[in-house]
């Protein structure tokens, strides 16, 4: 993990720390040696009160070597404290989740307030428009011609116009061909049309005469003429 974060190699073990530091002073304090990454400091645990001892994990091995050199059997608010890298225990990962109290602005800190860090400004997410401005946009729009809008209704009327004008062609071509064919045709064709329909009205004249002599017969006078002009067969 070189060149990396090595809880292992880059936590500094301070003891014989003043009991009132906080977690804020010992940023300010060891800061000045390095990027400092988490401070842990030791409590009881039924009275929660500091023991005075602190693990600090720094960004870098090199930062944390530097401290330790720095600060060991150093003097530190009339105390001397000791300062070594710390023996790994195989609880690294545990101790950089572990959450910790740490407050810029705590009365409890004896150096003093300390500045928090920028926050990272997040990405800014499209604001759905509004109902109001969609109806603005929409009077605007009615307000002024969109120049694409006009090429866009001249392009379908000229498309109309084009299509109608092909449908007027075929039409005209239509009544030409059938003219055409009409006068293709021979007389012959009309002549006969005109013979068979004068046969159907002789034949239809005929079944009228037809039926009106049947009738005629079937009368008692003619019936007795009939009868009159028919000679007797002799027996």
């Amino acid at each position: 993990m070189s060149g990396g974060l090595a809880p292992s190699k880059s936590t500094v073990y301070v003891s014989n720390l003043p009991f009132a530091l906080t977690n804020n002073d010992l940023y300010r304090i060891f800061s000045k040696y390095g990027k400092v990454v988490k401070v842990t400091i030791m409590k009881d645990k039924d009275t929660r009160k500091s023991k005075g001892v602190a693990f600090i994990l720094f960004l870098d091995k090199e930062s944390a070597q530097n401290c330790s050199r720095a600060l060991n059997n150093k003097q530190l608010f009339g105390r001397v404290i000791k300062a070594s890298i710390a023996i790994d225990n195989g609880r690294a990962a545990e101790f950089i989740r572990r959450p910790g109290h740490l407050s810029y602005a705590c009365p409890k800190n004896m150096l003093g307030e300390r500045e928090p860090p920028k926050k990272k400004e997040k990405k800014k997410r499209k604001k759905i428009v509004e109902p109001e401005e969609i109806e603005e946009e929409e009077e605007s729009e009615e307000e002024g011609e969109d120049p694409a809008l006009d090429s866009l209704s001249q392009a379908i009327a000229f498309q109309q116009a084009k299509i109608e004008e092909e449908q007027q062609r075929w039409t005209q071509t239509a009544g030409e061909s059938s003219i055409s064919d009409d006068s293709k045709r021979p007389r012959i064709k009309k002549n006969l049309n005109r013979t068979f329909l004068l046969f159907f009205q002789i034949v239809q004249s005929k079944i009228r005469l037809y039926h009106f002599v049947r009738f005629a017969l079937e009368e008692p006078f003619f019936h007795h003429l009939k009868t009159s002009l028919v000679p007797q067969v002799q027996t």
